[in-house]
């Protein structure tokens, strides 16, 4: 017997290691893919630009008039509704610290705005698998939610952009875990073997202090996450919240677990000193504006920015963005969801989310979670990619705690072969788009086509140069490629081919699956990103460098233009005009008007001006693509 002892405990060693050596490597994987290279390419329009020069602004007011420019920033002297201001407060921090120059690549101030998010996303990672532990005690669940969550091409996204959605993922996160460590205690040690009276008592203590004080974490994280973006941050802690006060027949000590009234009132005297201070500066301004127009108006209707307006479009998302995890989800749904021939299925559903385990209720309470978070924005007027990244913490762990309970080789019903031929079908049609867009690119370089575009051209019957002439000349620049897009496409093929053979039962293949989707998302970041900001904005940053030169003074208008990365390159307010008729009325107030507009919309310029005889242009200044 004691022979016995010593090797399980010998086992339990090797265990511990290596759980930890797999996490440990998942942590610098993951520093690398978040941390690494976000210099070498500048901020995207819109929102990580606007996101970066409201905080410059909140920065330079701070210097001037102190702490209370922290109530709300401005972009472009107006004050920025849109957000709390959570986001501006931490990037403040990190560029207080690293100095920025000019936000050109190479500038630590690309990296000092990115930061925040990639603390939420690095946060996000370690908060989910220690989370996932301690709920269910089991280790390879929570290695692997953490994995899945790390590395899909979304959350990559998120967590390398200087918006508020890093913070808004981590505390959103920290929120919704925070509830269930509440409603799920970890069992008490039993009383039979006297070594165990010490943790019992312990263990009894720590659940004591919970009931007493959860509270006081409940509503402090409950105020950073609507700091962070709103009151969108409870959701996912309020659905489970509910579906386990529905589920359990002890709804009074639920009730007591959570405390909604203490957590409630602490979160309003967390937010009392800066809305007493907002209230004082704007009057009730942010609250119309956050509330009303880019919360309930903005689920509403289309506000403009919307990318589609078909329901299923977050299965599209899905599909691209979760890939290639996302092709596990269903057979993993259809495990949770499988009920024996003569259990009612809603019988079956409350028994598990009613029982005290976590391992247990959990893959269900994800379900709901990410079900709901899903559905919400499907019906949304404005829809927008990343607004379901939230949900991706639950659909980890649904996912992970299926492969966590799948035995090497299993025959349980997996997926069907049908279905792994079309995961492999939509898997290579995604490398053969990756290796395309390269050969496509160089052909569209020059005043003439050549190689893929030429061979293309009598089959599609395209004119060229196109009927866009911004569209022309931003394909003409001469943008070296790399092969970044040959490299992605290859790990895309290879990572599709391994999530298939997982599909049919072939655990051992994960960390070759891993591995491959580690190596597509490092290409992604640092050989495609930089590749399409350099095509889509190096011409803007070239016509800041104009702005800047501007002697001091000069008048600058935007038309018909949105693009924050000119205002924060150059570091020139400007005027907004929308319409040729605009623009004239402001000649009369200087004798030199730099005009920023589209090449298509010169010609009207140019026109109103011959029309109203307000004035001539004087010089024409070009950036190519701009």
């Amino acid at each position: 017997m004691t022979a016995l002892k010593h090797t399980l405990t010998a086992k339990q060693r090797r265990q511990n290691r290596l759980f930890w050596a797999w996490g440990l490597l998942l942590m610098v994987v993951s520093s690398a893919l978040y941390g690494f290279g976000n210099r070498a390419y500048g901020l995207f329009d819109v929102d990580e630009a606007i996101f970066t020069q409201a905080t410059e602004e909140m920065r330079a007011a701070k210097a001037e008039h102190g702490l209370a420019a922290l109530a709300m920033p401005t972009y472009n002297g107006t004050p920025r509704y849109h957000k709390p201001p959570l986001i501006y407060w931490a990037q403040d921090a990190t560029l207080s610290l690293l100095d920025p120059e000019d936000f050109l690549p190479n500038d630590w101030g690309l990296f000092a705005a990115r930061f925040p998010s990639i603390l939420g996303a690095l946060g996000s990672i370690a908060l989910l698998g220690a989370g996932v532990w301690y709920l269910t005690r089991n280790r390879r669940w929570a290695l692997l939610a953490a994995t899945i969550l790390a590395l899909n091409l979304s959350f990559l996204i998120i967590g390398r952009a200087a918006t508020a959605d890093g913070l808004l993922n981590f505390f959103s996160l920290a929120l919704a875990l925070w509830v269930l460590v509440l409603l799920f205690p970890p069992p008490l040690p039993g009383p039979v073997h006297r070594q165990n009276v010490g943790a019992r008592l312990r263990q009894q203590a720590l659940q004591q202090a919970l009931q007493r004080w959860g509270w006081v974490v409940s509503g402090t994280l409950g105020a950073l996450a609507f700091l962070a973006k709103g009151p969108i941050a409870w959701l996912p802690a309020l659905v489970m919240a509910g579906a386990i006060w529905w589920a359990r027949p002890q709804r009074a000590a639920v009730w007591r677990s959570l405390a909604p009234f203490k957590t409630a009132a602490l979160i309003v005297l967390l937010f009392s000193p800066w809305v007493l201070l907002l209230w004082q500066q704007h009057g009730g301004a942010f609250f119309y504006e956050f509330f009303f127009v880019h919360n309930l108006q903005r689920f509403g209707g289309d506000m403009g920015n919307s990318q589609s307006h078909f329901i299923g479009y977050y299965f599209m998302v899905l599909a691209v963005g979760f890939f290639p995890w996302v092709a596990l989800l269903p057979p993993a749904i259809g495990a949770l969801c499988s009920t024996p021939a003569k259990a009612p299925f809603w019988a079956r559903f409350s028994t598990r989310l009613a029982s005290p385990q976590a391992s247990t209720a959990l893959p269900l309470l994800a379900l709901i979670w990410a079900a709901v978070y899903i559905i919400i924005f499907s019906f949304s007027g404005t829809k927008l990619a990343h607004y379901i990244v939230p949900a991706y913490p639950a659909l980890a762990m649904i996912i992970a705690g299926w492969l966590a309970g799948l035995k090497e080789g299993s025959t349980q019903p997996i997926g069907n072969i049908l279905g792994s031929i079309g995961w492999l079908l939509w898997g290579l049609m995604l490398a053969a788009l990756l290796v395309v867009i390269t050969p496509l690119l160089a052909g569209f370089q020059g005043p003439t086509l050549h190689g893929l575009p030429a061979l293309l051209q009598p089959w599609l019957e395209f004119a060229w140069p196109l009927a866009d002439p911004l569209a022309t000349a931003t394909l003409q620049q001469a943008i070296p490629l790399g092969v970044g897009f040959y490299l992605a496409a290859a790990a895309v093929a290879a990572s599709t081919v391994l999530v298939v053979v997982v599909r049919r039962g072939q655990r051992r293949a994960l960390p070759l699956l891993a591995a491959a989707v580690a190596i597509s998302l490092g290409a992604v970041a640092w050989g495609v990103a930089p590749t399409i900001w350099r095509y889509t904005q190096a011409p803007l940053a070239q016509v800041a460098l104009i702005l800047r030169q501007l002697p001091p003074g000069s008048l600058i208008v935007h038309h018909g233009l949105h693009k924050p990365s000119l205002r924060l390159l150059s570091g020139r307010a400007f005027i907004k005009t929308d319409s040729p008729v605009q623009v004239t009325p402001w000649l009369q107030q200087t004798n030199a008007l730099w005009v920023v507009a589209e090449i298509q919309d010169i010609a009207p310029l140019v026109r109103e001006l011959q029309t109203s005889q307000a004035g001539t242009v004087l010089e024409v200044k070009c950036a190519t693509g701009a």
